[in-house]
Protein backbone atom coordinates (compact mmCIF):
# COMPACT_ATOMS: atom_id res chain seq x y z
CA UNK A 1 0.00 0.00 0.00
CA UNK A 2 1.10 3.47 -0.12
CA UNK A 3 2.78 4.89 2.09
CA UNK A 4 5.34 8.33 3.29
CA UNK A 5 5.34 11.06 5.95
CA UNK A 6 4.54 15.20 6.95
CA UNK A 7 6.36 18.46 7.68
CA UNK A 8 5.86 21.86 8.98
CA UNK A 9 7.40 25.54 8.68
CA UNK A 10 10.89 25.63 8.85
CA UNK A 11 11.01 27.85 11.73
CA UNK A 12 10.13 24.93 13.99
CA UNK A 13 13.05 22.76 12.07
CA UNK A 14 14.70 23.09 15.49
CA UNK A 15 12.43 21.09 17.10
CA UNK A 16 12.56 18.02 14.59
CA UNK A 17 15.88 15.93 15.85
CA UNK A 18 14.63 16.22 19.42
CA UNK A 19 12.22 12.87 19.54
CA UNK A 20 13.94 10.98 16.99
CA UNK A 21 14.58 8.78 19.99
CA UNK A 22 10.96 7.73 19.95
CA UNK A 23 11.73 5.28 17.47
CA UNK A 24 15.79 4.87 16.71
CA UNK A 25 15.82 1.35 17.78
CA UNK A 26 18.94 0.64 16.35
CA UNK A 27 22.09 2.47 18.17
CA UNK A 28 19.52 2.80 21.03
CA UNK A 29 21.51 4.30 23.77
CA UNK A 30 19.67 3.92 27.00
CA UNK A 31 20.79 5.70 30.54
CA UNK A 32 22.48 3.19 32.79
CA UNK A 33 24.49 0.00 31.80
CA UNK A 34 21.76 -2.60 33.86
CA UNK A 35 19.26 -4.41 31.44
CA UNK A 36 17.02 -4.60 33.93
CA UNK A 37 13.97 -2.64 34.64
CA UNK A 38 14.03 -0.22 38.15
CA UNK A 39 10.55 -1.78 38.12
CA UNK A 40 9.98 -5.09 39.46
CA UNK A 41 7.18 -6.39 36.89
CA UNK A 42 5.20 -8.09 39.25
CA UNK A 43 5.27 -5.05 41.46
CA UNK A 44 4.24 -2.79 38.94
CA UNK A 45 0.88 -5.15 38.29
CA UNK A 46 2.03 -5.86 34.73
CA UNK A 47 0.94 -9.63 33.91
CA UNK A 48 2.40 -11.23 30.41
CA UNK A 49 -1.05 -11.29 29.16
CA UNK A 50 -0.96 -7.57 29.73
CA UNK A 51 0.40 -6.98 26.44
CA UNK A 52 -1.39 -9.49 24.83
CA UNK A 53 -4.76 -7.32 25.91
CA UNK A 54 -3.83 -4.43 24.35
CA UNK A 55 -3.34 -5.99 21.07
CA UNK A 56 -6.91 -7.53 20.97
CA UNK A 57 -8.28 -3.77 19.94
CA UNK A 58 -5.07 -1.51 19.01
CA UNK A 59 -2.87 -3.19 15.90
CA UNK A 60 -0.40 -1.32 17.10
CA UNK A 61 2.32 -4.16 17.30
CA UNK A 62 4.38 -2.19 14.07
CA UNK A 63 3.52 0.96 15.40
CA UNK A 64 4.55 3.58 17.44
CA UNK A 65 8.16 2.65 19.59
CA UNK A 66 9.74 -0.83 18.62
CA UNK A 67 7.86 -3.68 20.61
CA UNK A 68 9.06 -7.27 21.28
CA UNK A 69 13.05 -5.89 21.73
CA UNK A 70 15.12 -5.83 24.97
CA UNK A 71 16.65 -2.57 26.34
CA UNK A 72 20.32 -2.26 26.16
CA UNK A 73 20.70 -0.23 28.97
CA UNK A 74 17.98 0.36 32.65
CA UNK A 75 15.08 2.20 31.91
CA UNK A 76 12.96 3.42 34.54
CA UNK A 77 9.57 1.93 33.25
CA UNK A 78 8.43 -1.58 33.49
CA UNK A 79 9.28 -4.71 31.26
CA UNK A 80 7.24 -7.69 30.33
CA UNK A 81 9.28 -10.67 30.56
CA UNK A 82 12.42 -8.62 29.95
CA UNK A 83 10.81 -7.17 26.77
CA UNK A 84 9.82 -3.15 26.15
CA UNK A 85 5.81 -3.55 25.26
CA UNK A 86 2.98 -0.87 25.18
CA UNK A 87 2.57 -1.30 28.83
CA UNK A 88 6.42 0.26 29.40
CA UNK A 89 5.60 3.29 28.25
CA UNK A 90 1.82 3.16 28.64
CA UNK A 91 -0.69 2.45 31.36
CA UNK A 92 -3.33 -0.16 30.90
CA UNK A 93 -5.68 1.37 33.06
CA UNK A 94 -8.12 3.39 30.75
CA UNK A 95 -10.31 4.93 33.44
CA UNK A 96 -8.07 6.95 35.57
CA UNK A 97 -4.61 6.80 32.51
CA UNK A 98 -3.80 10.89 31.65
CA UNK A 99 -3.34 11.75 28.17
CA UNK A 100 -2.41 8.50 25.95
CA UNK A 101 -2.05 6.77 29.69
CA UNK A 102 1.96 7.99 29.51
CA UNK A 103 3.44 6.88 32.04
CA UNK A 104 4.49 10.00 34.71
CA UNK A 105 2.69 11.84 32.52
CA UNK A 106 0.57 14.16 31.96
CA UNK A 107 3.80 15.69 29.88
CA UNK A 108 3.70 19.83 28.87
CA UNK A 109 5.82 18.28 25.62
CA UNK A 110 4.83 14.48 25.17
CA UNK A 111 8.18 13.40 23.69
CA UNK A 112 9.66 14.59 27.25
CA UNK A 113 8.71 10.86 27.89
CA UNK A 114 11.47 9.70 25.52
CA UNK A 115 14.21 11.43 27.84
CA UNK A 116 13.13 9.24 30.47
CA UNK A 117 15.71 6.40 28.68
CA UNK A 118 17.10 8.17 25.90
CA UNK A 119 19.83 10.57 25.66
CA UNK A 120 18.24 14.07 24.56
CA UNK A 121 21.75 15.80 24.08
CA UNK A 122 22.45 12.73 21.52
CA UNK A 123 19.61 13.78 19.78
CA UNK A 124 19.08 17.86 19.86
CA UNK A 125 18.83 19.48 16.75
CA UNK A 126 18.65 16.51 14.19
CA UNK A 127 16.40 17.64 11.12
CA UNK A 128 15.15 14.59 9.46
CA UNK A 129 14.06 16.39 6.42
CA UNK A 130 17.48 17.34 5.25
CA UNK A 131 19.16 14.46 3.74
CA UNK A 132 21.27 15.28 1.81
CA UNK A 133 25.14 16.05 2.67
CA UNK A 134 27.26 19.04 1.28
CA UNK A 135 28.64 16.11 -1.74
CA UNK A 136 24.90 15.46 -2.48
CA UNK A 137 25.41 11.96 -0.65
CA UNK A 138 22.83 10.84 2.67
CA UNK A 139 23.49 12.50 5.41
CA UNK A 140 24.96 10.53 8.88
CA UNK A 141 23.85 10.73 11.69
CA UNK A 142 23.96 8.81 15.28
CA UNK A 143 26.11 5.93 15.00
CA UNK A 144 26.87 6.40 11.70
CA UNK A 145 23.65 5.68 10.39
CA UNK A 146 22.00 7.48 7.75
CA UNK A 147 18.72 10.20 8.31
CA UNK A 148 16.60 8.05 6.18
CA UNK A 149 16.68 5.46 9.39
CA UNK A 150 15.00 8.24 11.40
CA UNK A 151 11.68 7.13 9.73
CA UNK A 152 12.60 3.70 7.42
CA UNK A 153 13.24 0.79 8.63
CA UNK A 154 15.95 0.78 6.46
CA UNK A 155 17.87 3.16 3.84
CA UNK A 156 15.83 2.76 0.93
CA UNK A 157 17.10 2.91 -2.74
CA UNK A 158 15.25 5.71 -4.36
CA UNK A 159 16.60 4.59 -7.92
CA UNK A 160 14.92 1.02 -7.91
CA UNK A 161 12.60 1.47 -4.60
CA UNK A 162 8.27 2.16 -5.11
CA UNK A 163 6.34 3.23 -2.53
CA UNK A 164 5.10 -0.56 -1.84
CA UNK A 165 8.57 -1.43 -1.54
CA UNK A 166 9.09 1.13 1.36
CA UNK A 167 8.77 -0.05 5.20
CA UNK A 168 8.57 2.43 7.64
CA UNK A 169 9.27 2.13 11.92
CA UNK A 170 6.11 3.12 12.67
CA UNK A 171 2.79 4.34 11.70
CA UNK A 172 3.17 7.46 9.42
CA UNK A 173 0.80 9.93 11.64
CA UNK A 174 2.84 8.53 15.24
CA UNK A 175 6.57 9.15 13.08
CA UNK A 176 5.11 12.97 12.14
CA UNK A 177 3.93 13.47 15.81
CA UNK A 178 7.30 13.05 17.22
CA UNK A 179 8.36 16.58 16.28
CA UNK A 180 5.11 18.44 15.18
CA UNK A 181 2.33 19.42 16.99
CA UNK A 182 -1.20 18.09 15.47
CA UNK A 183 -2.97 20.69 12.93
CA UNK A 184 -4.12 23.73 14.45
CA UNK A 185 -7.41 23.07 12.82
CA UNK A 186 -9.33 20.19 15.16
CA UNK A 187 -12.06 20.03 12.55
CA UNK A 188 -10.22 19.92 9.22
CA UNK A 189 -7.61 17.21 10.78
CA UNK A 190 -10.99 14.63 11.75
CA UNK A 191 -12.32 15.34 8.59
CA UNK A 192 -8.77 13.89 7.54
CA UNK A 193 -6.51 12.32 9.74
CA UNK A 194 -7.14 8.24 9.12
CA UNK A 195 -10.18 8.72 6.99
CA UNK A 196 -11.08 6.32 4.43
CA UNK A 197 -12.36 8.17 1.21
CA UNK A 198 -15.31 7.58 -0.11
CA UNK A 199 -15.63 5.66 -3.65
CA UNK A 200 -15.98 8.65 -5.46
CA UNK A 201 -12.91 10.39 -3.78
CA UNK A 202 -10.72 7.67 -4.48
CA UNK A 203 -11.94 7.47 -8.29
CA UNK A 204 -11.00 11.16 -8.20
CA UNK A 205 -7.91 10.52 -6.48
CA UNK A 206 -6.88 7.93 -8.98
CA UNK A 207 -7.65 10.46 -11.91
CA UNK A 208 -6.02 13.44 -10.38
CA UNK A 209 -2.76 11.59 -9.51
CA UNK A 210 -2.90 10.74 -13.83
CA UNK A 211 -3.46 13.75 -15.02
CA UNK A 212 -1.19 15.30 -12.68
CA UNK A 213 1.40 13.09 -12.67
CA UNK A 214 1.70 13.43 -8.47
CA UNK A 215 2.22 10.40 -5.85
CA UNK A 216 -1.25 11.26 -3.04
CA UNK A 217 -0.03 8.09 -1.44
CA UNK A 218 -2.72 6.49 1.09
CA UNK A 219 -1.87 4.22 4.30
CA UNK A 220 -3.31 0.61 4.77
CA UNK A 221 -6.65 0.26 4.15
CA UNK A 222 -7.02 3.13 2.03
CA UNK A 223 -6.55 6.01 4.81
CA UNK A 224 -5.22 9.32 4.46
CA UNK A 225 -2.49 10.58 6.57
CA UNK A 226 -0.04 13.44 6.63
CA UNK A 227 2.30 12.37 3.79
CA UNK A 228 -0.80 12.07 1.57
CA UNK A 229 -0.83 16.07 1.11
CA UNK A 230 2.72 16.62 2.81
CA UNK A 231 6.56 15.12 1.20
CA UNK A 232 9.03 14.78 3.70
CA UNK A 233 11.92 14.56 1.07
CA UNK A 234 14.16 17.32 0.70
CA UNK A 235 14.61 17.94 -3.23
CA UNK A 236 16.58 15.73 -4.82
CA UNK A 237 16.39 12.75 -2.78
CA UNK A 238 13.44 11.01 -4.25
CA UNK A 239 13.81 9.78 -8.22
CA UNK A 240 10.57 9.46 -9.56
CA UNK A 241 8.63 12.48 -10.55
CA UNK A 242 5.47 12.29 -9.58
CA UNK A 243 6.68 11.02 -5.98
CA UNK A 244 9.27 13.96 -5.94
CA UNK A 245 6.66 16.97 -6.10
CA UNK A 246 5.78 18.79 -2.80
CA UNK A 247 9.59 18.48 -1.94
CA UNK A 248 10.71 21.56 -0.31
CA UNK A 249 7.78 23.64 -1.57
CA UNK A 250 5.77 25.43 0.95
CA UNK A 251 4.45 23.16 3.86
CA UNK A 252 5.67 20.66 1.90
CA UNK A 253 2.28 20.65 -0.50
CA UNK A 254 2.40 17.80 -2.32
CA UNK A 255 0.00 20.36 -5.35
CA UNK A 256 -0.24 23.27 -4.47
CA UNK A 257 -3.49 24.28 -2.57
CA UNK A 258 -6.06 24.85 -3.74
CA UNK A 259 -5.53 22.01 -6.18
CA UNK A 260 -4.56 19.60 -4.02
CA UNK A 261 -7.93 19.58 -2.31
CA UNK A 262 -9.59 19.36 -5.73
CA UNK A 263 -7.50 15.91 -6.28
CA UNK A 264 -9.76 14.44 -3.90
CA UNK A 265 -12.61 16.43 -3.60
CA UNK A 266 -14.87 16.95 -7.26
CA UNK A 267 -15.72 20.31 -7.88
Amino acid sequence: MKQHGRSMKNKHLILLGAAVIAILAIGFVPRGGSAQSTLAEEGAGLPANKYADCLSCHDYRQNHHPVDIPPIGEVPFPLTGGMITCVTCHFDDHETGGANFLREGPYLVQRDICYKCHHQEEYKGMNPHRMLDESGGLRKIVGGMTVCVVCHEGTPNPDVDRTEDIRLRADVGFLCWRCHPPMVNALFQAQHLLVEPSLEMLRNLERKETELNVLLPLIPRDRVTCSTCHNPHQKGVIRREAAAKGADEPDRLRLPSPRLCFACHPF
